[in-house]
């Protein structure tokens, strides 16, 4: 999987978190990503804290020129950087020369930029029928919403996400994970793939739109919601799936467990297990009509389980197939999670100047084989790196004509 896409160039026009996701996925299966950032700072998510460098971490500002962002020297992993100044015609020109040799343009600007600089897709064709354009935004490139700016958590509250997240007597809450996104993100590397794979058959590219918000409403409604409606969907419940049970957060004598058991013959497994008469009744095993008694199973489950370490719980469950699991609540746990560690997941995080980073770690893409594992991606760029690189060696220009873009400041 690590040179699946080997051959195939994207120019990376995006920035925060959307697009560089869906640019690092990508690379980390092979392709060449060049990530295209102004001359004045870039990414605007390398100011964002924390920061990283010989003084160590930073968590509110930068203490020396050296620090960078951590978010960036994790989303950028596996990249080469050019400098382009796409506001002045001689900037666009070399975008486009670029495009000419390149498979896949993905952007993430905000509505009418692309036009704005004459580089939508129609322009991009022009010079290349067999490039395509994949664009990231909040509602879409087309509909009623379209000019809408939006960020992870604008769409995660327009999707019923955060309203269908946290408690009953609480406010909506936004997921800890930016869903809003990464789910996009991995819609858009689904739709690059798919769009490589029709134009081997048809030798032609395509515009392809992806919507934040549809992205979350497609994982939403994957789900029965609609038969929800008498539970007064949606509804923030917890750790709790209403139409499950028991299914939920379960305190032991020190931590947490998630635990499943709703199958029937789960079920079946955790009553003999509990060794409860009454919860052992035949009439129990349809998952009908548990859901009759969810608050009386879920306190009788959440009894027995109280009575447990965590450790000894899961060795208990495991041995009769019962899924259950920890809540891992701190993060050098996680870091020390021996599975994580054999497949090769997380890895330490690189600086472009100062090599490893102690104590801070990146996430290998999660696609692998037996043979090669989770694929591994090199180190963040440094704003502009390879900018000289990228231009003389794809578009044959010489020092002298270097010299004139930086002067005028092309690049």
């Amino acid at each position: 999987m690590l040179k699946s896409l080997a051959g195939i160039r994207i120019l990376d026009l995006t920035s925060y978190l959307s697009g560089p996701f869906a640019t690092m996925t990508l690379a980390g299966l092979g392709a060449d990503v060049i990530k295209v950032e102004r001359r004045d700072g870039g990414d605007p998510a390398r100011t964002f804290p924390p920061f990283c460098g010989s003084g160590g971490t930073a968590l509110i500002e930068p203490t020396s020129e050296q620090d960078e962002s951590v978010a960036i020297l994790k989303r950028n992993r596996g990249k080469r950087s050019l400098t382009l100044n796409l506001d002045s015609p001689e900037g666009r020109e070399l975008f486009l020369r670029l495009a000419e040799k390149s498979d896949v343009v993905i952007e993430n600007l905000a509505p009418g930029v692309m036009d704005r600089w004459k580089l939508g897709f129609d322009v991009l064709a022009a010079r290349n029928p067999r490039v395509i354009m994949c664009s990231i935004s909040g509602y879409g490139r087309r509909g009623p919403k379209k000019d809408l700016p939006a960020f992870d958590p604008i769409v995660q509250a327009s999707s019923l996400t955060m309203a269908s997240n946290g408690y009953a007597d609480r406010a909506p809450t936004r997921t800890g994970i930016s869903f809003g996104d990464t789910v996009p993100a991995l819609y858009a590397v689904i739709g690059i793939l798919a769009a490589l794979k029709e134009r081997d058959r048809t030798q032609r590219g395509k515009k392809i739109d992806i919507a934040m918000h549809d992205s979350l409403v497609a994982m939403l409604m994957v789900e029965p919601v609609e038969a929800q409606l008498a539970w007064n969907f949606p509804m923030r419940t917890g750790s709790k799936i209403p139409r499950l049970v028991p299914c939920n957060v379960y305190p032991c004598v020190d931590g947490y467990v998630a635990l499943n058991a709703a199958p029937p013959r789960l079920w079946q497994r955790l009553a003999k297990l509990i060794g409860a008469a009454d919860l052992e009744d035949p009439a129990l095993v349809p998952l009908a009509r548990r859901l009759q008694r969810h608050e009386w199973i879920d306190t009788r489950v959440a009894g027995w389980v109280a009575q447990f370490t965590v450790g000894h719980l899961i060795e208990l469950t495991a041995k009769n197939g019962i899924p259950c699991g920890k809540v891992v609540e701190d993060m050098n746990e996680l870091i020390a999670d021996p599975s994580l560690a054999e497949r090769g997941m997380l890895r330490p995080l690189e600086h472009p100047g100062l090599g490893v980073l102690p104590g801070l770690f990146a996430p290998s893409i999660p696609i692998g084989t037996d043979a090669e594992g989770s694929a591994p991606l090199t180190r963040a760029p440094l704003l502009g790196e390879h900018t000289i690189a990228i231009l003389r060696e794809e578009l044959g220009l010489d020092a002298a004509e270097l010299q004139n873009l930086s002067r005028t400041g092309i690049i």
